[in-house]
């Protein structure tokens, strides 16, 4: 390899590295400019049973998730669902803790080995496309009923707009006979690779979509309102949460780390600053931290029951 190449391929390393950074170094600047004495008091008085029962939404979100990746990939097979659970915990584990949570294409590495990377890949992009529209139009209705930014009205339902776009494409994705073809075209035997879902599978699938998502809101509501006293309503806090999710998507952060802050202050401002960042950081240690733990030892325990069964029969 040319020298000039080496070299341009080390900047790209470098920027790229640089580039991940982005949310730590914002969350360095954050800790110098706030009285972390305060916002620990906040977080040492809050309800540890509120928090406990935001750990068990967590729980019931893995599983509803679970459930749905099952869906997504078998044909509702009932003897594959310890593999697939355990496939979805193990990479969501991952995915917490990688920038973008980019440790969940672990999924579409299972898949690869049982029908090709695209097309596994186009299933984790559907899953990954429902939920990201399922974000936009809870950002948008927030914005839109709580007014937390001063934006037009047009906007905020042009993000309403693009949300339900976003959730329809998902859908059609892994549903739709249309698309299928459509892929068929550019994608060298993806069609082999389809699932002709029954439709109740498919609304399955979308309330498994709608209702995991919907456990992470409530889950970071109850550690605000109930943990740590926040007066906020349950849409306005979804509102936030959502926008720092779909922030934490971007390769800039690890876990939301520095987004999730800026994200907060900015769109909580009328809110005391150090109940704030105690929500923020025990969304991080329940939702980051204890959903991805809980996810880990589940995966562990779920990929060897399936080796088990695998053994047996």
């Amino acid at each position: 390899m040319p020298e000039k190449e080496i070299h341009k391929k080390k900047k790209k390393i470098k920027w790229f590295t640089l580039l991940r950074l982005v949310g730590i170094v914002l969350f360095v600047f954050i800790l110098f400019r706030v009285d972390l004495g305060e916002i620990w008091k906040e977080i040492r008085n809050a309800s540890v049973m509120f928090l406990l029962l935001a750990v068990f939404f967590q729980l019931l979100l893995l599983f509803a998730k679970g459930l749905r990746w099952h869906l997504l990939n078998t044909d509702n097979q009932k003897q594959q669902i310890f593999q697939s659970l355990g496939e979805f915990f193990e990479s969501y584990a991952m995915g917490v803790i990688t920038p973008g949570r980019l440790g969940e294409l672990m999924k579409a590495g299972y898949q690869n080995k049982r029908e090709g990377i695209i097309a596994s890949g186009i299933r984790v992009m559907a899953e990954r496309g429902v939920d990201i529209g399922f974000f936009v139009f809870i950002a948008g209705i927030s914005l839109y009923f709580s007014k937390t930014i001063p934006i037009k009205e047009e906007y905020e339902l042009l993000i309403i707009l693009a949300g339900v776009i976003f959730f329809i494409l998902g859908v059609l994705l892994f549903s739709s006979k249309v698309i299928n073809r459509l892929f068929d075209r550019f994608i060298r035997n993806y069609s082999e690779a389809f699932i002709q879902r029954k439709a109740r599978d498919i609304i399955y699938i979308i309330c498994l979509s709608l209702i995991s998502n919907l456990f992470y809101f409530i889950s970071c509501y109850i550690i605000g309102k109930g943990g740590i006293g926040l007066d906020i309503t349950f849409i306005g806090i979804s509102g936030g949460v959502a926008v720092a999710g779909l922030l934490n998507l971007l390769p800039i952060t690890v876990m939301g780390l520095g987004t999730r802050e800026v994200t907060f202050i900015y769109i909580f401002s009328a809110y005391p600053q150090n109940q704030v960042l105690a929500l923020s950081a025990l969304i991080f240690v329940v939702a980051q931290i204890g959903g991805g733990l809980i996810a880990l030892v589940l995966g562990q325990i779920f990929l060897h029951i399936s080796k088990r069964k695998s053994l047996t029969v």
